[in-house]
């Protein structure tokens, strides 16, 4: 039998494994640190008769923990505050034709198909109005 594990002890692990989930950052040894730390104040009040009944304690808190917060706390920590509507190379524009393509901001697009190509001559400035995949839909300035 082990003896009974130092209150402080306790609490100590559970500050280090909280420490140590900054290194980790798996969102799984915060709650064997935050059980830790309740199982260290339980015993201050209610005294454990040895060490094995301390540690199924902090296994037992950490796995309900784990269990019912991790996917929350995953949630609320990794879901950003600002939501990006910015859409770099959807915005309408001003392109230029080239090789019969239209060059628009540093990239070669393909004319879209419902539009004919004849009706643009090399060298033309043309204004972008959407960019799909490889397409550009184009209309004379």
């Amino acid at each position: 039998m082990l003896s009974v594990i130092d209150p402080y002890i306790l609490i100590a692990l559970g500050v280090a494994f909280i420490a140590l989930e900054a290194l980790i950052v798996s969102f799984i040894v915060i709650w064997f640190g935050i059980g830790f730390i309740i199982v260290g104040i339980i015993s201050y009040i209610y005294p454990f008769s040895d060490a094995i009944w301390q540690i199924a304690m902090v296994c037992l808190l950490s796995l309900i923990l784990i269990i019912f917060l991790r996917k929350k706390a995953l949630e609320s920590f990794l879901k950003s505050k600002m939501e990006l509507t910015d859409d770099f190379l959807n915005e309408k524009g001003v392109g230029e034709i080239k090789k019969s393509k239209v060059f628009y901001k540093g990239t070669y697009w393909e004319i879209d198909s419902k539009i004919d190509e004849k009706e643009f001559i090399e060298g033309e400035k043309v204004i972008v109005l959407k960019t799909s995949k490889n397409h550009a839909t184009i209309e004379k300035r």
